[in-house]
């Protein structure tokens, strides 16, 4: 089924809104989780280790569904951005593909540090991701600073992307929120 004109199908919605809450949370757990160091207190070290692989859990539910949006988004084509200069949409355009390119990069880094460091990546409490690669302290040092750094500008863009919601009910008043709001045509 074809998006309409003005709104996102509900699959799209879906999609979104989930991989929103995912993101969200899998990044709280993940900052919180490094405000923690390893060191003699065994009980710390066991509750650092259960929050980062329920960071884990769930970001490697976003692995599979940005998959899945991006096949849906290549089969589905989106509203057209209407009542914006060709400049600003443009600049919405670019904003998305940053977000999508984030949102493989970030959680690919963070599997290739765990793969790197000899951990697995838990699959929902079901299986587990397959290694990306082998143990290796040179690779633990470039996928690092990838993850947490991807981590920060996701959230950056995350937090632009909001903006410009916002922006778009409250200034423009132009039907561009709605058209990604639950229960909306």
């Amino acid at each position: 089924m074809e998006n309409s004109v003005r709104s996102y199908t509900a699959t799209a919605k879906a999609l979104h809104w989930l991989m929103a809450l995912l993101i969200i949370v899998a990044s709280a757990i993940g900052l919180y989780s490094s405000t923690f160091e390893y060191g003699a207190d065994q009980a710390l070290n066991e509750y650092k280790g259960s929050l980062i692989t329920l960071h884990k859990q769930i970001a490697s539910i976003t692995i599979f569904l940005i998959a899945l949006r991006i096949a849906w988004r290549l089969t589905h084509r989106p509203p057209e951005l209407t009542g914006m200069s060709p400049m600003m949409a443009k600049a919405a355009h670019g904003g998305h593909i940053l977000l999508y390119a984030l949102m493989i990069i970030t959680p690919l880094a963070g599997w290739t540090l765990s793969s790197s460091a000899g951990y697995p990546i838990p699959v929902a409490g079901l299986f587990n991701l397959p290694p990306l690669v082998d143990k290796s302290e040179a690779i633990q040092a470039i996928a690092g600073p990838i993850h947490r750094w991807g981590s920060w500008f996701m959230l950056l863009v995350i937090a632009g992307h909001i903006f410009f919601a916002i922006k778009h009910k409250v200034i423009d008043k132009d039907g561009t929120m709605e058209s990604m709001l639950p229960g909306k045509r």
